[in-house]
C-alpha cells in the first residue's frame, strides 16, 4: 500500500491552500515510505470578479490572493481616503464584486495654510471632521457647514477679544456766594477731581483680522469731584480821582474798548433808526454801546480816558467784557484798547447784579 507521509509544515502549507482553492498534486518517488521527500505540485486558480469603481464596471480575471492584490495586478490606484468594499485583506473568490467609491480632490484652508485633502464625502462637515478640523464659537466656513462639497472649503476663525478703556470724566464747577468777600473776588472752598469712565468693547476679529468693535457697557469707574468756587458778594463803595474830578463806584471792570458814530454803525442812512440807539435816542457822546447780559441798559457809568456815560445802546459785536464808544460823526475818535470802566453808585438792587462777570 503505498501512502504519504505528510509533516507538520507540508499540513500547514495544504491547509492554506485548501483555503485559497489551490489544488494540490502528491507524487510519490517510489512505492516505498518516503519520510521528507513530498513533492507538492499547485494548480492556481482564475477567479473571475466584478470592479466597480465610481460606477464603471471591469471584469478581472486574478489569481491573486486578496482584493488589495487583485487591483494592484489590475493597475487600480487606490488613495487612502477611497472607500474600498469589501475590504483591500478579503480573501479573493469567484463572482465577487469589488466597489470603489474614489474620493476626489478638495483644498482646504484653514489656519493660514492650504491642506490638500482627498474624501469621498460630500458635506463639508464631514470632510473637516475627517481632516481632524474643528469648529469652535463663531467659528464659520464658506461654504457653509450643512452644504454640498465643492472644490475648496474655506475655514473662518472668530475671536472675540473684550477689553476695557479708561476715559477720563471732566469734573463739574459750582459757584457758592461769600458774604465776607468783596464783589468779584473768588476763592477755591473745594479743589475738583477728574473721574475716570469705563468703557467695555468687544473686538472681533476675523482669521486675525479686526472685523467689528462694539461697545458692549459703560461704568462709572471714579467718581469725579466738583469744582467749588466761592465768589464775593460784599459791595463797598469806593472812590478815584479823575480828570473829571472825584468818582464814586460800586464797582469797576476792565473792558476792551471801541468807538463808533452814526455813519460809522453800519445802519444804513435811510433806515428809519439811522443815528439812534436801541433806547431810541440820538447817538452822542456819552453814550455807549454795551452787553446788556452784564451791565444793564441805563447804567451810568465812567469810563477812563472817555469820562461819564451812559449805557444807551447794543451792537451785535459787543460780546461779553466789551464797550462801545458813542460820537457824533463831527467828533469822532478811533478807540481800540483796554481800559477801567467804573459802575457808579447808588448799588442797584441785588436780583439786577450779575455777580459772576466772564
Amino acid at each position: 500500500m503505498s501512502y504519504c507521509k505528510i509533516t507538520n509544515i507540508y499540513k500547514y502549507l495544504f491547509v492554506c491552500c485548501i483555503a485559497a482553492n489551490i489544488t494540490i498534486g502528491c507524487t510519490l518517488v517510489d512505492d516505498r515510505e518516503v519520510s521528507n521527500d513530498l513533492v507538492l505540485t499547485p494548480t492556481k486558480s482564475i477567479f473571475q470578479v466584478m470592479v466597480i469603481d465610481n460606477g464603471e464596471n471591469h471584469h478581472l480575471s486574478t489569481d491573486v490572493l486578496t482584493v488589495g492584490q487583485a487591483l494592484m495586478q489590475a493597475g487600480f490606484t487606490i488613495y487612502v481616503a477611497d472607500n474600498v468594499d469589501p475590504p483591500m485583506d478579503t480573501l479573493i473568490s469567484s463572482g465577487l464584486t469589488i466597489n470603489i467609491k474614489r474620493a476626489r480632490s478638495i483644498n482646504i484652508y484653514v489656519d493660514n495654510k492650504l491642506i490638500e485633502a482627498r474624501t469621498h464625502h460630500d458635506i463639508v462637515y464631514d470632510v473637516l471632521i475627517e481632516n481632524g478640523i474643528t469648529l469652535l464659537g463663531r467659528d464659520f466656513t464658506e461654504p457653509s457647514i450643512s452644504s454640498k462639497v465643492d472644490a475648496q472649503i474655506r475655514v473662518f476663525r472668530v475671536v472675540d477679544d473684550f477689553q476695557i478703556e479708561y476715559q477720563p470724566i471732566s469734573f463739574d464747577q459750582q459757584w457758592q456766594s461769600l458774604s465776607n468777600l468783596e464783589i468779584d473776588r473768588t476763592n477755591v472752598i473745594q479743589n475738583g477731581r477728574a473721574g475716570v469712565l469705563a468703557r467695555r468693547f468687544r473686538k472681533r476679529t476675523i482669521n486675525g483680522n479686526l472685523s467689528e468693535e462694539t461697545l458692549i457697557d459703560e461704568w462709572v469707574h471714579v467718581d469725579s469731584i466738583p469744582r467749588i468756587m466761592g465768589y464775593g458778594t460784599k459791595i463797598p463803595t469806593k472812590s478815584v480821582q479823575t480828570a473829571d474830578g472825584t468818582v464814586e463806584y460800586w464797582r469797576s471792570i476792565t473792558m476792551l474798548a471801541t468807538s463808533y458814530s452814526p455813519s460809522r454803525a453800519g445802519t444804513p442812512i435811510t433806515a428809519p433808526w439811522y443815528g439812534l440807539t436801541r433806547t431810541g435816542k440820538p447817538l452822542t457822546k456819552g453814550m455807549v454801546a454795551v452787553d446788556p447780559r452784564y451791565i444793564p441798559l441805563g447804567t451810568n457809568l465812567y469810563v477812563t480816558g472817555y469820562g461819564y456815560a451812559t449805557a444807551e445802546d447794543t451792537g451785535s459785536g459787543i460780546k461779553g467784557l466789551m464797550i462801545d464808544l458813542g460820537y457824533e460823526d463831527h467828533n469822532y475818535i478811533s478807540w481800540r484798547s483796554y481800559l477801567t470802566v467804573y459802575l457808579l453808585t447808588p448799588i442797584p438792587p441785588i436780583d439786577q447784579i450779575v455777580w459772576i462777570l466772564p
